[in-house]
């Protein structure tokens, strides 16, 4: 079973973030967040990060939806 941090970082950074740098920082602005925590998302293959709740709370507030919409679309 593939761990659930995996998942979520995979799916941000998948769906959301996007492949250039420029995108980090728009990213992180636009959601609130460090772009330091944005690298760290997106770099989770080569050093696992755990996310916290409240940074993914932050995220999605930012796109308008609540914790449940968003494991709703993870399962997908």
């Amino acid at each position: 079973m593939q761990d659930l941090y995996d998942v979520i970082c995979s799916f941000i950074t998948r769906e959301w973030i996007g492949p250039s740098e420029e995108s980090m920082r728009s990213f992180a602005t636009n959601h609130d967040i460090d772009e330091k925590t944005v690298r760290r998302i997106k770099n989770w293959k080569t050093a696992p990060y755990k996310i916290t709740l409240y940074t993914l709370e932050k995220i999605c507030t930012a796109r308008d939806l609540t914790l449940e919409d968003f494991f709703r679309e993870i399962r997908r």
